[in-house]
């Protein structure tokens, strides 16, 4: 049985399977729903994990302090171009705005709908796409459908339990960024799945762990990629599953776009290390920065702590025997010498400081403050996590603890019904607004959003050939997983 597929340029073109805007949806008056500046749809759940099952260190308390740097924001190479690596809740520049504006555009000239979280990826498709909006658009409604397709229903912890046991992919430590550590361990694919050529099976462990990242792991601003240490351990050149590999790697960079920071190769076939050298002159320098062969401790443990890592992965820790929940570890994650052990008393739970709409975060709003673009969208307990970590309270957080204020007894019933004039109804821009009335707060790409569109509209597709040839992060070549 195979993967499903990954949707053709024919399948996306259809009427049956493309995300498109009704005419009877345009005109019937149910409220307009956007986000991003994206119509969007109603999405399916993709995975549903038992509360005692979310790891204690999903986020680590690290992340509240945490302000990534240029090298966490931007991968940027020798030749002057650069990658973006963090998407959400951080101010773009203004040709990355302007490449947004005319993907949002086309998108309403389409009439095409997306699902929340695949319009708050969608400068990681235009990276991706390098810039070009047809490009970026056709792969966001492929992954659309695929999502539709293979998420008819969640994938359950509980019944993937067996499947989890196996140690074959599992998230066991995070990089110096914070950026979490997935090991995929090749020799431990089942023989009964190679012998029926279960691979879907591996590709479907390999997805529930990437949703649980994105539901359960991912800060938008702060983490938003993962490393993957592949080990190929214990196997010879003709036992290296090379279509497994070349199916994750596939799946990887198709349906979670820019999601992957980092490939390591570990505990390569001797033979096969002693081409390394000659690969390394025929890769380029964006694909040398992505794919490090491990060849001494050094080359993984300059980037992760070895405290994070088990020891036939380079690193110090002791070998892991139990994979779920996955067994993520407390700080600190800074390389060091010697290395420096784990908090004596970490917090567990930070994960909980986040709604489970605030892990997807939302695009720059050059229309609203910088201060509300980067606002997380906290929980109701966010405020004792941040008092468990020993840190000040953001007033945001106050703002939506804060008890009301005491009644007047002589006050009018209208009077105690009016709102509160110093209490924000809502202090955190969430990423959907809906209905006419409420117009005059969103954002130009979100009014657009809700327009029929005109023919003119598409003429603007033109600007796209003065974008592409602007330096940034979009273009000259760079982008793309």
């Amino acid at each position: 049985m195979g993967f499903p597929p990954w949707p053709s340029s024919a399948s996306t073109n259809s009427l049956a399977s493309r995300a498109q805007v009704t005419q009877a949806s345009v005109d019937s008056d149910a409220p307009a729903v956007t986000a991003n500046g994206f119509r969007v749809l109603a999405e399916n759940s993709s995975i549903e994990v038992e509360e005692q099952n979310v790891a204690p260190f999903s986020v680590p308390q690290e992340v509240l302090s945490f302000q990534p740097d240029d090298q966490a924001v931007f991968a940027r190479f020798m030749n002057g171009d650069c990658e973006r690596k963090l998407h959400c809740n951080i101010e773009l520049t203004a040709d990355e705005l302007e490449a947004l504006r005319l993907l949002q555009e086309e998108a309403r000239v389409q009439r095409v709908a997306l699902p929340v979280s695949i319009s708050a990826s969608a400068t990681r498709y235009l990276s991706h796409s390098h810039g070009d909006p047809k490009k970026a658009l056709k792969m966001m409604e492929a992954t659309t459908e695929w999502r539709s397709s293979y998420f008819t229903r969640p994938l359950s912890d509980v019944n993937m339990a067996e499947d989890l046991k196996l140690g074959l992919v599992y998230f066991a430590g995070r990089d110096k960024a914070l950026r979490p550590v997935l090991v995929f361990r090749a020799s431990r694919i089942p023989a009964a799945w190679h012998r029926e050529r279960r691979y879907d099976l591996v590709i479907r462990v390999l997805v529930f762990s990437m949703e649980y990242f994105m539901r359960y792991m991912a800060v938008p601003g702060k983490i938003e990629s993962i490393n993957v240490v592949i080990d190929l351990k214990d196997l010879t050149i003709s036992q290296i599953p090379i279509g497994v590999l070349r199916e994750v790697h596939r799946s990887m960079g198709m349906y979670y776009v820019g999601r992957i920071f980092r490939f390591y190769i570990c505990n390569m076939p001797r033979i096969l290390g002693t081409l390394v050298p000659l690969a390394k002159k025929v890769l380029t320098e964006r694909q040398r920065q992505k794919l490090v062969f491990v060849c001494k401790p050094e080359d993984i443990t300059r980037d992760i702590a070895s405290g994070q890592l088990e020891e036939d992965l380079g690193g110090e820790r002791q070998q892991i025997k139990e994979f779920f929940p996955y067994p993520l570890l407390p700080g600190p994650f800074e390389p060091s010498e010697p290395p420096v052990r784990s908090r004596k008393d970490p917090v567990p739970g930070v994960h909980k400081l986040l709604t489970p709409d605030g892990f997807t975060g939302r695009l720059w709003n050059r229309r609203a403050k910088p201060e509300e673009n980067r606002r997380l969208n906290y929980s109701e307990c966010a405020a004792d996590i941040f008092r468990k970590c020993g840190l000040p309270v953001p007033a945001e957080v106050l703002a939506r603890t804060r008890p009301p204020e005491p009644e007047s007894q002589t006050g009018s019933n209208e009077k105690a019904n009016e709102p509160d004039s110093n209490v924000d109804e809502d202090p955190q821009p969430e990423a959907i607004v809906s209905d006419e009335s409420t117009k005059d707060s969103l954002s130009n790409a979100d009014l657009e959003a809700l327009e029929l569109p005109n023919t003119h509209h598409r003429s603007k597709l033109e600007e796209v050939e003065a974008v592409h040839r602007r330096r940034c992060c979009f273009f000259s070549g760079c982008g793309g997983s």
